[in-house]
């Protein structure tokens, strides 16, 4: 079986025309290069040079073979090279989980600033907090904030949550019993409509009718939706109602491809966190993240 070695010596002694030159590039002893190019001549079975007192001279067949292998061999350097230089590099790998959603407001534009490796988890608030309590994780951008043991919570931005629906849907009843102020004819109408939702517990729809109703919702949802993106296209292209954060649905607001149906009696905002398992062996990794993050506000959000 060749030897890649042989060519590699093969074409330092081409390059520099002498055994004893070949032998300094590769760092090996003039024997072991001779040794080398007289096992690849007897393998190809023709003389690679003509060997004179101070020139290694190449015949017609070290020329040909030459051209064939010199950009293989370059490349597989480049390749050698490349692969030594980020192994080389011994960065810590911060684990970070969040939303899709999140990830492509705040982190997306931002990887090429992070002097680390990041392995991002992407998921439901619940399941990325038990990965955080099991030292699965590093980090988590969450809107859950609870007094745990070993967790450390910072406050990371207040977005406001909008009522939005289909262009195509009626809401001129709606309007009316606002308009009339008929708060309970209003609730009915609502709740009568098809509502998509990220989950079954309906954590934002919640806090919408609290602030807005001073109860809870007594409907369910008719879609749910894990995914805020898939939600928002769901509901530009099928009659329904949600609640979105603002920064998800403004392109379409402004582009009139979905409507805000009402502000309620006053805005409904959520906050989200950083939530941070302090036992981590990279909190100076998750920190720097944090600070990027908020110092390039990214995040198109009210960041208080």
């Amino acid at each position: 079986m060749v030897n890649l070695e042989w060519y590699r010596t093969f074409k330092a002694i081409y390059e520099q025309g002498t055994l004893t030159g070949a032998a300094e590039i590769l760092l090996i002893t003039q024997p072991g290069v001779s040794q080398q190019l007289t096992a690849l001549e007897t393998y190809m079975g023709v003389k690679l040079f003509e060997r004179k007192p101070r020139k290694m001279l190449p015949t017609p067949h070290g020329m040909q073979l030459y051209n064939q292998v010199e950009e293989a061999i370059l490349q597989l350097e480049k390749t050698e090279e490349n692969f030594k230089r980020k192994t080389l590099i011994n960065r810590p790998t911060a684990k970070v989980g969040m939303s899709i959603e999140m990830f492509n407001h705040a982190f997306a534009n931002i990887l090429d600033d992070l002097e680390m490796n990041v392995e991002f988890t992407f998921g439901e608030y619940e399941d990325l907090q038990a990965k955080l309590f099991a030292k699965k994780l590093d980090l988590t951008i969450t809107t859950l904030h609870h007094n745990y043991q070993n967790i450390e919570y910072k406050h990371f931005c207040q977005e406001a949550l909008l009522l939005v629906s289909n262009k195509h849907l009626d809401t001129i009843p709606f309007n009316r019993f606002i308009y009339e102020k008929k708060i309970d004819e209003a609730e009915k109408w609502l709740s009568q409509q098809n509502w998509y939702s990220y989950t079954y517990k309906m954590e934002t729809i919640k806090s919408f009718w609290m602030q807005n109703f001073k109860k809870k919702p007594y409907f369910k949802p008719r879609y749910v939706i894990p995914n805020l993106s898939g939600m928002l296209q769901a509901i530009q292209l099928n009659k329904g109602i949600c609640i979105l954060p603002s920064s998800l649905c403004q392109e379409l607001l402004e582009e009139k491809e979905i409507i805000e149906v009402w502000q309620g009696v006053q805005t409904t905002y959520y906050n989200k966190y950083f939530a941070i398992n302090t036992q981590s062996k990279n909190l100076k990794q998750v920190e720097e993240i944090i600070e990027i993050i908020i110092n390039r506000n990214t995040c198109k959000i009210k960041l208080i």
